[in-house]
């Protein structure tokens, strides 16, 4: 007998509502719930495929270590026993800081995991905090920080009412989003292109999001800050400028100095930069100006690029110009339902200072609490790091040079990783602990409630019977904080507690009580507008040329990639990142190379060709797509594979000088056919 069951996927941001069909101990299938309030009975094929993940062949059933003569599964006793004896005799030895933790996505998603998680490594002292922050987008939490004085303002668009969407870098049919989750993405694109309202795409290929929009531009990977600084020129120069809300919320001085330095930016040198047609520029600043108030959304086609932090810094000047930020119309800034930072947040008058990174690379900024990934080898390889626990994650995927990582990880006097399905981290660990899946545990979006398009928050109950002998990822950090000795929960919460007892702590400051948000399952009040400019920003003024941004636009041109084919990176529809689907990838989203007939044609390369892709870094090999639809100076290319890694062209030397981020995207390659 069959019964249907209602949650909430958590493989991506967008956290769309689904129905699960279970008979006795096997999912059945999983749709779209349609009286889902955001997702409307979308969902995508990772969503449709939880049933697979579910009951993945690699599903990580019982506790199991690593001893001489391979792995042997252990009880949560004995291994908890052991990973505390390693974790103290190394911090007893080497500090605090020789025990590290690294947050993946995936935990990322698990609301109460990821809490655990971040106070498991305050708990026991450690600076040696590494997540997937600084793999993909360390820009945006810089860039709040620098301007507003706050690292955690998250910009959402206010679809209900603005005219004008644009997306930079970013796809949302396949991404569903970057910092704001699009459920059912292709119906909301189709309402943001329809006239009166327009929607535009600027990215170095055509896309599934660009085929639904009003216009789209195509730069040279890697110059999309340049048609930002363009419109900003314009705008201030020829009219468009919100005068009014720029009087009252940027200081004469700073607007003085942001004309000035985006002077050059004219629409020849844009489009000599650019390569976009001076036509196609001056359409976008018509429509900027024909609309006002706007919201321009990047993507890692933007954030993972050297020029990423300019991209990102003049995407909020232009919003601020526009009077388009924390305002009707614009954008909103999403203080989280559940986490509610616009409750007691004051201003920040002191200018934000970095610090400096770990021993083996002090060059690295830190502008918060964790230090860039780009370190983490170094760290090892130094005998400062010592010992790892992953959370939901697959380093040996995400970080450059996989060789170098893999030899690495393997030399840690201890790697532990709590997962769900094993990875290639987990075949490198001394300790592996399963955690529950997605539909195990009861849940609340902790984190990813920030990135909803609405104010709103949702959850779920556990809708299956956990498999093997997994735990919560909460409490398995717990038990071992216990075991040494340190305490992440707050009373009156346990590792005997339930699930919904710890969700019930985390909705403590909510705006509705748990027992309305676990009734209800999907609670939502109005946006909230102009608490940013009350409370957050200094004499209610935004910081509009921090002199970081300032001095790298003054290099731009060390910036930009140099002629030539240049790498980029794609989002697909059946792979997130480095999580392993239930499920093969084919045609597109297969772990192919995407370039243009002609770029094919001057190197010799047909439909199906191996080919070698080469930079100074490294080399990869994959087979190769041809299409129209990409940029003629573009290898268009995929994270998260192990056979084609991309992870080989990119290295832990170049990287943001601000951020430390590994540059993954726009970089030099060749190709060459086997």
């Amino acid at each position: 007998m069959t019964v249907e069951s209602l949650s909430f996927c958590r493989f991506c941001i967008a956290l769309c509502g689904i129905r699960i069909v279970i008979d006795g101990e096997r999912i059945v299938s999983v749709k779209g719930d349609p009286e889902h309030p955001a997702s409307r009975g979308y969902t995508c094929v990772k969503g449709r495929s939880l049933g697979r993940w579910h009951h993945h062949p690699g599903r990580i059933l019982a506790p199991r270590v690593r001893r001489d003569s391979g792995w042997a599964e252990s009880t949560w006793t004995e291994i908890h026993t052991d990973i505390a004896q390693r974790m103290r005799s190394n911090i007893e030895a080497h500090g605090a800081d020789s025990v590290g933790v690294y947050i993946g996505t995936a935990a990322s998603l698990d609301g109460a995991g990821k809490w655990a998680a971040e106070r498991f490594a305050r708990v026991i002292g450690t600076r040696s905090k590494y997540s997937a922050i600084s793999i993909d987008t360390p820009c945006k939490p810089l860039v709040s920080l620098l301007m507003s004085g706050y690292s955690g303002l998250v910009p959402v668009v206010d679809d209900r009412r603005c005219t004008m969407t644009v997306f930079i870098g970013s796809n949302p049919v396949v991404s569903h989003g970057h910092l704001n989750g699009f459920p059912d993405p292709i119906v909301r694109l189709r309402g943001m292109a329809e006239a009166p309202k327009e929607l535009w795409v600027i990215d170095s290929r055509v896309t599934e999001s660009s085929r639904l929009a009003t216009r789209a531009l195509m730069p040279r990977p890697g110059t999309d800050f340049a048609v930002i600084a363009f419109l900003v020129r314009e705008l201030l120069l020829g009219g468009g400028c919100d005068e009014q809300y720029v009087k009252n919320h940027v200081d004469p001085e700073e607007l003085r100095l942001l004309r000035q330095i985006v002077d050059e930016w004219t629409d020849v040198q844009t489009s000599n930069v650019t390569g976009c047609p001076m036509s196609e520029l001056h359409e976008l600043l018509g429509a900027v100006r024909r609309h006002g108030r706007v919201s321009f959304q990047t993507g890692t086609g933007t954030t993972m690029a050297s020029t990423a932090n300019l991209t990102e810094w003049l995407v909020w000047a232009l919003h601020v110009v526009t009077g388009s930020y924390d305002v009707s119309g614009g954008m909103w800034f999403h203080p989280g339902f559940l986490r509610r930072v616009d409750v007691d947040i004051e201003p920040n008058e002191e200018l934000p200072t970095p610090g400096p990174g770990p021993a083996s690379r002090p060059e690295l900024a830190t502008w918060n609490d964790e230090y860039p990934c780009a370190a983490l080898v170094d760290e090892i390889e130094a005998g400062n790091l010592r010992m790892l626990v992953v959370f939901g994650g697959n380093p040996v995927t995400a970080l450059p040079n996989p060789e170098r990582t893999a030899l690495a990880l393997a030399k840690l006097d201890a790697l532990v990783v709590l997962d769900v399905v094993g990875t290639e981290t987990t075949e490198l660990a001394t300790h592996v602990l399963p955690t529950k899946g997605q539909l195990e545990r009861a849940d609340l979006p902790y984190y990813y409630d920030q990135f909803n398009l609405d104010y709103s928050t949702q959850f779920t109950p556990s809708v299956m019977k956990t498999l093997g002998e997994s735990r919560s990822m909460w409490r398995i950090t717990a038990e071992m904080a216990n075991e040494v000795g340190a305490e992440i929960l707050p009373q009156p919460l346990s590792v005997t507690s339930s699930d919904e007892d710890v969700l019930e702590v985390l909705a403590l400051r909510a705006d509705a009580s748990f027992d309305e948000i676990r009734r209800e399952k999907y609670v939502r009040r109005e946006p909230i507008f102009g608490w940013v400019r009350e409370r957050v920003l200094p004499k209610g003024r935004w910081r509009l040329t921090p002199v970081e941004f300032v001095s790298q636009l003054s290099r731009w041109k060390a910036l930009v990639p140099p002629p030539g084919l240049l790498m980029t990176s794609r989002r697909q529809l059946r792979q997130l990142n480095s999580q392993k689907p239930a499920m093969a990838g084919s045609g597109i989203d297969a772990p192919v190379a995407i370039i243009h007939p002609d770029t094919a044609a001057r190197h010799g390369i047909v439909e199906g060709d191996l080919v070698d892709v080469t930079n100074a870094n490294g080399s990869m090999t994959t087979s190769m797509m041809l299409t129209d639809d990409v940029h003629p100076e573009v290898v268009s290319l995929t994270h998260g594979w192990w056979d084609a890694n991309v992870s080989y062209l990119t290295s832990e030397s170049f990287v943001d000088e601000l951020t430390g981020m590994v540059v993954q995207t726009g970089m030099p390659v060749t190709i060459h056919r086997r």
